[in-house]
C-alpha cells in the first residue's frame, strides 16, 4: 500500500527536461520499493488469515512492476493511471473488507501534498476537491456496510499499528524529498545569478561574492594578490560587421583561452561586455605581467573563422598589484586605468598600474 506515497499521483513536474527526468526516475525507484513492501503485505496478510486481500497485494506488485516498466519505456501518463488506480483501489478494498479502523484510508491523504506541489496550473483545488469526496464516499461506504470479512481485534490492531508507522516513515519521506528538491532548486538560482549565461565564467556578482573572501584569506597570509583585466580590442567594430553572434564567439573564444591560463586557485569573471577580470591571489608583479603576456600572446595568437575568413583578435590588459591593506575596488579600478592605458597607447598590449599612492 506505500505506493499511495504521493510520488505516484503527482503530474510530471514543469520545468527543465533534467528536472522531468530526475523526477521520473525517482517514481521508478520508489516503486520499487511500494512493490517490496506489498510482498510483505501478502506474507502479512496470509499470516493474519485474510486470503483476499493477501491475493490483492500480489496483484498490487504486478501492477507496480507494470508502471515501472511503463516509465522506462517513456509511457508515463498510463504508468500514473495505472498506479492511481491501485492506491484508490487497494485503499477501498481494504477499508471495505476488514474495515475503516484498519487505516488503509490513511494512505490516501498523502496524496494531497504531492497534488498541491506538482500542479502548476489551478488543478491542485479540483483534484484535492475530488480525493476529498472519494474519502468521504469511502467512509460512508464502509459505515454502511462494512467490514465484510472482519479481523479479530488483536490482529485489526496489528494492521493498524502497522499502517499508522508506514504513514509516518513516508510522510518523514516526503517532507525530506521536497526540503532536498526546494533545496537544489535555491542553490541552481544561486548559481544562475552568478554565472555568465554566454561564457559560463562568474558574472560580476558571482566574482564579487568569492573574491572577497580570496582577498581577505591572502592578505592574512601576507601574500601578494594581482588584478588582471583585459578587453577585446575593437570589439563594437566586430560586432558591427560580423553580427552578434560573432562576437558571442569572439567572447567564448577569449573566455577559454583565460580559462586555459587560469591557476587553480585565480578567480575569473566576465566584468562586463568585452571585458574580463582575473584575480590571482599568492601572484607578484612580475607574475602576473608574464600571465597577462601569455594570455595575450594566445589570444593573438588565434584567429576566429568568420564568413569563410580567418579574423585576427587581440586583448589589451592592465595589471594591478594590490597593496596590503587595499581594498579589492582600488586594485580594480588600478587595473582599469592601466587598461586604458593600453587602449590609449595603440591596443594589443600589457600595461601596469602604477603603485598604490602611499599617504604621506
Amino acid at each position: 500500500m506505500t505506493a499511495s506515497d504521493p510520488h505516484y499521483s503527482a503530474p510530471r513536474p514543469r520545468g527543465s527536461s533534467l528536472a522531468g527526468k530526475a523526477y521520473w526516475a525517482m517514481v521508478q525507484r520508489v516503486t520499487v520499493i511500494a512493490g517490496a513492501i506489498d510482498v510483505g503485505y501478502i506474507f502479512l496478510f496470509a499470516w493474519l488469515g485474510a486470503s483476499t486481500l493477501a491475493w490483492i497485494n500480489v496483484l498490487s506488485v504486478l501492477l507496480y512492476a507494470a508502471a515501472y516498466g511503463l516509465i522506462g519505456r517513456k509511457q508515463n501518463t498510463l504508468a500514473l493511471l495505472l498506479i492511481w488506480f491501485e492506491v484508490m483501489a487497494h485503499a477501498a478494498i481494504g477499508s471495505l473488507l476488514i474495515g475503516w479502523d484498519s487505516g488503509f484510508h490513511y494512505f490516501l491523504l498523502l496524496f494531497i501534498p504531492a497534488i498541491v506541489v506538482a500542479n502548476s496550473r489551478g488543478f491542485s483545488a479540483p483534484i484535492v476537491l475530488g480525493l476529498l469526496l472519494y474519502y468521504l464516499g469511502l467512509k460512508a461506504v464502509c459505515d454502511q456496510w462494512g467490514p465484510l470479512t472482519p479481523l479479530p481485534g488483536a490482529e485489526l490492531r496489528t494492521v493498524f499499528w502497522v499502517h499508522v508507522c508506514l504513514v509516518f516513515a513516508m510522510s518523514a519521506s516526503i517532507a525530506a524529498f521536497y526540503r532536498r528538491a526546494i533545496l537544489s532548486a535555491e542553490r541552481s538560482l544561486v548559481e544562475q545569478a552568478q554565472t555568465d549565461a554566454l561564457t559560463g565564467l562568474r558574472n560580476r556578482t558571482g566574482f564579487q561574492s568569492q573574491a572577497s573572501e580570496a582577498l581577505a584569506r591572502s592578505q592574512a597570509l601576507g601574500e601578494s594578490v594581482a588584478v588582471l583585466l583585459g578587453d577585446v580590442d575593437h570589439f563594437k567594430q566586430f560586432n558591427d560587421r560580423h553580427g552578434h553572434e560573432a562576437g558571442d564567439r569572439v567572447l567564448i573564444h577569449v573566455a577559454r583561452t583565460l580559462q586555459t591560463h587560469a591557476r587553480g586557485g585565480d578567480l575569473l569573471a566576465r566584468w562586463g561586455g568585452e571585458e574580463f577580470l582575473l584575480l590571482m591571489p599568492g601572484c607578484t608583479q612580475a607574475q602576473a605581467e608574464a600571465a597577462a603576456e601569455r594570455i595575450r600572446q594566445a589570444v593573438v595568437g588565434t584567429q576566429i573563422p568568420i564568413d569563410g575568413a580567418e579574423v585576427p583578435l587581440s586583448l589589451s590588459l592592465g595589471v594591478a598589484c594590490l597593496g596590503p591593506e587595499e581594498s579589492l575596488q582600488s586594485g580594480i579600478s588600478r587595473a582599469d586605468r592601466a587598461l586604458y592605458d593600453s587602449k590609449h597607447a595603440g591596443r594589443n598590449r600589457v600595461t601596469l598600474a602604477l603603485p598604490l599612492a602611499v599617504p604621506a
